[in-house]
């Protein structure tokens, strides 16, 4: 029973993390965000996150694409789910650190 509550207090805390609750973002931090994107640009995308809500994300050289086949940022289509790890900047944006592409959509 006790190994059910731990699991089920994970499941709830990932949750919280991950509805992108603005009590919780602060500046320099990593955050993750799951959505569904809406436009990928080389140097931004953007997508509509669980709640919702269009979120705009920078990309730098930096920022890796995770995939079951190599690509590049400008290369991921709408309608693909993603989890993005990025930093907030003190100006409130985001900057991708990673980019974890999961399912396209089917034609």
């Amino acid at each position: 029973m006790n190994t059910r509550f731990i699991t089920a207090a994970a499941a709830l805390l990932t949750i919280v993390l991950a509805s992108g609750s603005g009590v919780l973002a602060h500046p320099g931090h990593e955050h993750k965000v799951m959505g569904t994107i809406t436009m990928a640009a080389a140097d931004h995308l953007m997508l509509k996150d669980r709640d919702g809500k269009e979120v705009t994300i920078k990309v730098t050289k930096d920022t890796k694409v995770t995939s079951k086949t190599p690509m590049k940022v400008e290369e991921i289509k709408a309608g693909t789910r993603v989890v993005v790890t990025a930093v907030e900047e003190k100006d409130k944006t985001l900057t991708a650190k990673t980019i974890a592409v999961g399912a396209r959509p089917e034609k």
